[in-house]
């Protein structure tokens, strides 16, 4: 048995879709690095059309897109996160930071009372 951890998840509705969450943060943390929506969904090991699709639905969420998609070619295709990917993407990690801080001090004393290993 391993030792119990807290893993707080946030994500941010609009209605029943997920418009930010771990998930896109970590796109839009990959595509920061690579450039390639291809490359970045290759090493979030999901398919390209999954990846696009979570594009797609980021930047239909907020007001104007987060990433911006350039179709391939010759010279390639190429993907960029725009200023408004990056703010958001910073106010969601400030944000998950500050939700995991505060559901410290309620972990440890839940923790106590999991079944020891």
């Amino acid at each position: 048995m391993t030792s119990p951890a807290l893993k707080v998840r946030v994500r941010i509705m609009s209605g029943d879709d997920i418009a930010f969450g771990p998930g896109k943060a970590q796109l839009l943390e990959s595509l920061l690095t690579t450039g390639s929506l291809n490359r970045t969904a290759s090493e979030m090991k999901m398919s390209y059309v999954k990846a696009l699709a979570l594009t797609k639905t980021m930047n239909v969420q907020f007001s104007e897109p987060l990433v911006e998609l350039a179709r391939g070619g010759r010279q390639g295709g190429g993907t960029q996160v725009t200023e408004l990917g990056r703010k958001v993407l910073a106010e969601y990690q400030a944000m998950a930071a500050a939700t995991e801080k505060a559901a410290r001090p309620s972990w440890q004393r839940l923790r106590k009372m999991l079944r020891a290993e």
